[in-house]
This record gives structure tokens, C-alpha cells and sequence, in this order.
């Protein structure tokens, strides 16, 4: 019939060859699009955790965070090793993700330390807050059982009420001391605010509530009040 329609053999089979290696390659570059879509989400997510890891070395996280964020950069690395081994560096990123998790010691003891500027402060807070949404929504490569992410949550959780409240605290007394109690009053209440907001329900967060509380009494008590034309719309934003 072919050849009845004025169509050799040959010609109609390589057209049909050609239309098959068309569509395979087709499908084979939508393959190759979604793997480079996958690889460059959990690339993203990698990035966050060893970015965010890095921000807190300071801050005194429990082994078994650590272990569990470390071993997820580990597990990362591995995924993408599975979809693309193009990925630049991988073996040495893989290799040196592997020994900063085998490196990981007991919690380191103290407080949150010194924060001595609000850029410090600012990506502090950033990095927990992008901790707490991974853990927070389940995105880490390895599970994580539910009861393990509430207790993770609520590490989480602390540290950055603690963070808060280091620098709204400190902030306030070296204002006071300015004479500048309308912002100093403004970094105490709006610590207050957020301790009520995103705190944990911790006895831990409830102290350091109430340190702030006490130290907004003493303006009280003594009566301080002044007027600070640019009063702490900066403040507000924490």
C-alpha cells in the first residue's frame, strides 16, 4: 500500500525511524529536565542547612541536631550522586560533608554568646527560622519521626528566643543608659511580643519573659520616660 501511494519502503521506514528517535529524545530531555529540577531542589536545601550551620556555629545546638542537619547534607550529597555525578565537586564535597558529620562532639555548654551588632543578630534569626521551616515541614531527605521534630522544634525554638532576647535586652540597657527610653522601652516590649508569638511554651522562654518583664518594670519604677522622635520602627521588624 505503501508503495501503491507513491512512498518506497525505505523512505516510509526511516520516516517512522525518525519520528521513534524524535519522541525518545524528547522524552529523554524531559527526563533530563526534572533531574536537573530534583538536583537543584535538594542543592538548594544543602546550601540552606551548611549556610545556616555555619551562622550558629556559636550557638550551642544539641548533638543530636546537628547530627541529624550534618547527616542530612550527607544524605543530599548521596541523592545527587544517584541523579547526576556532573555535580561540580562531589566527590570532595561529599567526602568533607561526611567527616563535619563523624566530627560532631558533645553540645557545646553556655548561652547564645555575644551578639554584638543587629546584622549578627539579623542573620541569626534568619538561620533558625530556615532550620525551623525544614524541620518544621518535613523537608529533610531522611525522615524524621514526628515526636523527633516537635523536640527539634522546640530546640529550635529556644535558641531563638534566646537570641531575641540577648540582643532586645542588651540593646535596651545600652539605650537606657543613652537616655534614649522610648526606644529602650521599644526593644522590651516588642522582645515580650514575639516571646508571646513564637516562643516555645517552655519554662526556658517563660524566664526569659520574665527578665523581660522585669526590666520594663524598672522603667516603671523609676519613672523613665523620654521622647525618642525616631522611635524603633526598626525595632518592630524582628
Amino acid at each position: 500500500m505503501l508503495e501503491d501511494s507513491g512512498i518506497p519502503l525505505v523512505v516510509a521506514g526511516m520516516l517512522l525511524a525518525t519520528l521513534f528517535m524524535a519522541a525518545v529524545l524528547k522524552r529523554y530531555q524531559e527526563y533530563q529536565a526534572r533531574v536537573r529540577s530534583l538536583v537543584q531542589r535538594i542543592e538548594r536545601g544543602l546550601n540552606t542547612i551548611e549556610s545556616a550551620l555555619q551562622i550558629l556555629h556559636a550557638v550551642p545546638l544539641t548533638h543530636e541536631l546537628r547530627v541529624i542537619l550534618y547527616g542530612d547534607v550527607v544524605a543530599r550529597y548521596e541523592r545527587i550522586r544517584v541523579l547526576y555525578r556532573k555535580f561540580p565537586d562531589l566527590k570532595e564535597r561529599l567526602q568533607q560533608a561526611r567527616q563535619t558529620l563523624q566530627a560532631q562532639g558533645p553540645a557545646a555548654t553556655g548561652g547564645v554568646g555575644a551578639i554584638d551588632s543587629e546584622q549578627v543578630f539579623r542573620q541569626r534569626i534568619d538561620a533558625l527560622d530556615q532550620l525551623i521551616a525544614l524541620i518544621r515541614d518535613a523537608e529533610t531527605v531522611r525522615p524524621v519521626p514526628q515526636d523527633v521534630r516537635r523536640i527539634l522544634l522546640r530546640e529550635l525554638g529556644e535558641r531563638r528566643a534566646e537570641v531575641m532576647a540577648r540582643f532586645h535586652l542588651v540593646a535596651s540597657r545600652r539605650l537606657k543608659h543613652e537616655g534614649r527610653a522610648s526606644r529602650a522601652r521599644a526593644h522590651l516590649t516588642t522582645l515580650m511580643q514575639v516571646l508571646r508569638s513564637r516562643g516555645p511554651s517552655t519554662d526556658f522562654v517563660r524566664e526569659l519573659y520574665r527578665e523581660a518583664q522585669s526590666a520594663l518594670h524598672d522603667f516603671d519604677d523609676h519613672g523613665a520616660t523620654g521622647g525618642d522622635p525616631h522611635m524603633a520602627d526598626d525595632v518592630a521588624r524582628a
